[in-house]
């Protein structure tokens, strides 16, 4: 199993990280909102999704911003933590 230390500069960056993704994921979930409340186009039609296809990908968006805010708080608060892989688990 692989291992590796954190440093204060390495969760500062982390959440960093965690914070712009969740930024871009709420862009994304407002922008595929409004596609899947907009009436399609032929030209939004043939190039993004709408209606529920739409709707899909905001919830997901929606998921992942929620998902990347919680690393990036988990990363501010410098508490120890431990971080496991299923995968690792399974073989051990």
């Amino acid at each position: 199993m692989k291992s590796k230390f954190i440093t204060e500069h390495d969760l500062a960056t982390l959440a960093n990280i965690c914070r712009v993704a969740a930024e871009r994921f709420k862009d994304h979930e407002a922008e595929f909102r409004k596609l899947a409340a907009a009436p399609p186009t032929p030209e939004t039609k043939s190039l993004l999704p709408t209606g529920d296809a739409a709707l899909r990908l905001a919830d997901q968006f929606a998921l992942q911003a929620g998902e990347a805010a919680a690393f990036a708080s988990l990363f501010d608060r410098s508490e120890p933590f431990t971080i496991r892989h299923s995968r690792a688990e399974a073989e051990d």
